[in-house]
């Protein structure tokens, strides 16, 4: 797990490190320790060590200098460029004199000095420890140019803690950011290293523990991201005398006359990801199409009403389906209209079992989003910005302003675990913890995608998952399933059944033996 907090959680970290006796001045020892280790693992055989350093006057700057010292002592050429003059914090005052007590070569940023920039855009290494994560504002013409400068390097560009120029908790973007090749995060990821646009300016990302105890972090809430062993530990043996009723029956509610395909995707990815059975209920306008794929699936056609949607009539038989199934989906393509809008109130009201509520399913209860804090069963939503705006009464651009605050307010507005899809799908199920998706790629946005996932998201929550975990884990290997797409076909080239065709290989990976 690898955690990531905000400006203001990292400023209580350090400060509580500090009254439990690791001084803020072992904390910067610590961290341009950690953060040179990372430098030299990376260049030390590579013969390539002229390294020019660019320090602010804060704390940032006091990082660069123990920088700036630990590749002195191990033969790097080092170069420090005082980008605002002397530095002006205590701690970072001490580094600054312990690194020139070395003879290392120390000059203040001059604009007007060519053989100065020019010695910043030929450097092998280009170290930015300008702002870190103490950026306000706009930066001003001298400073702007000197990131441009530093962007521009032919060098290995390595930025401490952020790039300069860069917010801490925003993704937003000033006129004028440092571009990196890599950036070298202290005790934790940023909100601002995770979401686009500002993750693209920040390369290669690596994270340095600095001898803070777990004991002081783990008191915090915060975001965090999952690797693939991390996943792989909430799946569980599946044991040789199983049957079918083992592994969950799964109910699909989905597809209209004019939006069969959703249908299809959603019960095809639940039979792909390892539901035992999978019941697909669906106008049956849609019959011929609900045939053409996916023979598993044990399709059960309701009444459809004049627009080729499920009928409120339907209401009795949906009834009886959900009183068998483990597990229910509901949205995928259904259309939106008084019909539909019965058929979702329905499904929550009467529910025993967990409810992924989709697409045209949230769409549905615009202005009525109480209904979801009411439900009898736990519910999952899955919105995108657009559905999730709707939900909200706000527009999409306010929630993709701030992902975070964005599931915060529609956990509270629902009680629901909240999945909130995009590049950096968030998932939380009570508004303190936020789970951060790290795989995927663009290729995902493609009609279909989001009921790929939800299939996935339906059978593993029949499996017996918690609405949480089932919802990290169809994430996360939903994601994953879309990068392995990517690599056999192409971004451009991949479908959201390309996602389907990669789930069962890749799950080999994550069933236990």
């Amino acid at each position: 797990m690898v955690r990531i907090f905000s400006l203001q959680q990292i400023r209580q970290i350090e400060e509580a490190a500090n009254e439990s006796g690791i001084t803020y001045l072992r904390l910067m020892e610590n961290a341009g320790s950690a953060c040179a280790k990372i430098i030299r693992n990376k260049f030390d055989d590579s013969g390539l060590k002229n390294a020019v350093i660019i320090c602010g006057k804060g704390k940032n700057g006091g990082d660069g200098f123990v920088i700036a010292r630990k590749l002195f002592e191990n033969g790097y050429k080092v170069n420090v460029i005082l980008a605002m003059g002397e530095p002006e914090a205590e701690n970072a005052v001490e580094m600054y004199h312990r690194a020139k007590s070395l003879g290392i070569s120390f000059e203040n940023y001059d604009e007007n000095n060519d053989s100065q920039l020019a010695r910043i855009v030929n450097a092998d290494i280009v170290v930015d420890c300008i702002f870190g994560t103490g950026f306000r504002g706009t930066a001003d013409s001298r400073t702007a140019r000197l990131f441009d400068i530093i962007s521009s390097s032919e060098g290995f560009v390595v930025s401490i803690d952020l790039p300069s120029g860069m917010y801490t908790d925003s993704s937003e973007l000033p006129e004028t950011v440092v571009r990196a090749d890599m950036t070298i995060s202290v005790i934790a990821l940023k909100y601002s290293l995770v979401y686009y646009p500002s993750a693209l300016l920040a390369g290669e990302v690596k994270v340095v523990s600095i001898g803070i105890p777990e004991s002081i972090i783990e008191q915090f809430d915060c975001g965090y991201s999952l690797n693939s062993e991390d996943i792989k530990s909430k799946f569980t043996r599946r044991e040789e005398n199983s049957n079918k009723g083992d592994f969950g029956k799964a109910l699909v509610i989905a597809g209209s006359y004019e939006m069969p395909g959703a249908a299809l995707l959603a019960s095809e990815a639940a039979v792909k990801s390892g539901a035992g059975l999978v019941k697909a209920a669906f106008p049956d306008k849609a019959y011929p199409v609900m045939m053409s794929t996916c023979p598993e699936k044990v399709l059960v056609p309701l009444q459809s009403n004049k627009s080729g949607r499920i009928s409120a009539l339907s209401l009795a038989r949906i009834g009886e389906e959900l009183a068998k199934c483990d597990a229910v989906l509901i949205g995928c393509g259904l259309g939106n209209d008084h019909d539909i809008l019965s058929v979702v109130e329905f499904v929550l009201e009467n529910s025993t079992v967990p409810v992924i509520l989709d697409a045209d399913g949230i769409n549905v209860l615009k202005g009525r989003i109480d209904i979801i804090k009411n439900a009898k069963a736990p519910v999952i939503i899955t919105p995108h910005p657009g559905e999730a705006a709707r939900l909200l009464g706000c527009s999409a651009t306010d929630i993709q302003s701030d992902r975070i605050e964005a599931a915060r307010k529609l956990y509270e507005a629902t009680n629901a675990t909240v999945v909130l899809k995009g590049s950096r799908t968030v998932v939380t199920k009570n508004a303190k913890r936020f789970y951060i998706n790290m795989t995927g790629n663009s290729g995902l946005a493609t009609a279909g995608s989001g009921d790929v996932l939800a299939g996935i998201m339906l059978s593993f929550l029949a499996q017996g998952m918690s609405p949480y975990v089932a919802s990290v884990c169809a994430v996360y290997l939903h994601a994953l399933a879309g990068d392995y797409a990517a690599q056999r076909y192409s971004k451009m080239g991949m479908s959201a059944g390309s996602v389907i065709e990669e789930l069962p290989k890749l799950l080999s990976n994550f069933e236990e033996g």
